[in-house]
């Protein structure tokens, strides 16, 4: 009868341990958060990935960056609304630094606290976008751009001047370098640009493009450019008429 009682206990003893151990975050897979980006209210995502596994694997687009995933400071870089959808990942289903992350973020008193177990590796092996660091404009061939424009709703922007736009890729918009320095309607044009979305500029050559794409991903967007309409035809995709005669 003791040993009956006794093995109870242990197994009781097992099972509090088991409950105490898991995890108070939610746990995503990548499919889960690449539908949870596209929905009405997207989540805030977090990288906690070191440098190095940044430069080689990317980021997920609209990602931040924590400074460390064990001492970020919850102050500056988490949202002020303790109850804002948090969503971490770091390299793999192996990896930790997200765990790390989420849970100060719940010490912290955030509410809705989720991380995507696979890791920007399983990110990608799912076939999800990733992008290089913000901070950096990725150079991508116009068939690239198109696939994500398809595939992932990234947006492609027209930089050129209007009297220049004899052919245009159909459905770009259009931002002419020459208003980049207006502070009022950069921050309306970036404004509207969703921040989880490539956004792919191009130009005449690639030059302007080029600028662009760095200043925008300055702010955090994810961007890649490519050089012109013309290219574009070149890899055998369509091009529709412009506004400029």
């Amino acid at each position: 009868m003791m040993t009956r009682i006794a093995v109870c206990l242990v197994i009781s003893s097992l099972a509090v341990a088991v409950r105490a151990e898991a995890p108070r975050f939610k746990v995503l897979h990548a499919a889960d958060l690449a539908a949870e980006l596209q929905s009405a209210t997207p989540p805030d995502v977090f990288d906690a990935n070191a440098a190095s596994v940044r430069e080689h694997a990317g980021v997920i687009p609209g990602a931040r960056l924590l400074a460390s995933y064990k001492k970020y400071n919850v102050a500056l870089e988490l949202p002020a609304d303790k109850k804002s959808a948090l969503v971490f990942y770091c390299a793999n289903t192996l990896c930790t630094a997200s765990h790390v992350a989420a849970e100060r973020a719940i010490d912290a008193g955030y509410t809705d606290v989720s991380v995507m177990v696979d890791g920007i590796f399983g990110w990608k092996k799912a076939g999800q976008p990733s992008a290089p660091i913000p901070g950096q404009a990725e150079s991508l061939a116009p068939k690239a751009v198109a696939a994500l424009a398809r595939d992932h709703g990234a947006v492609i922007v027209d930089v050129r001047e209007g009297e220049e736009r004899y052919e245009v890729v159909p459905g770009a918009r259009w931002m002419p370098l020459s208003k980049a320095d207006d502070a009022k309607s950069w921050s309306a044009f970036a404004g509207a640009l969703p921040k989880n979305q490539t956004v792919a500029f191009y130009c005449a050559s690639g030059v302007r493009a080029k600028i662009a794409a760095k200043k925008l991903a300055a702010q955090g967007y994810a961007t890649a450019y490519f050089e012109s309409a013309d290219q574009w035809k070149a890899a055998g995709l369509p091009v529709a008429k412009g506004p400029a005669q």
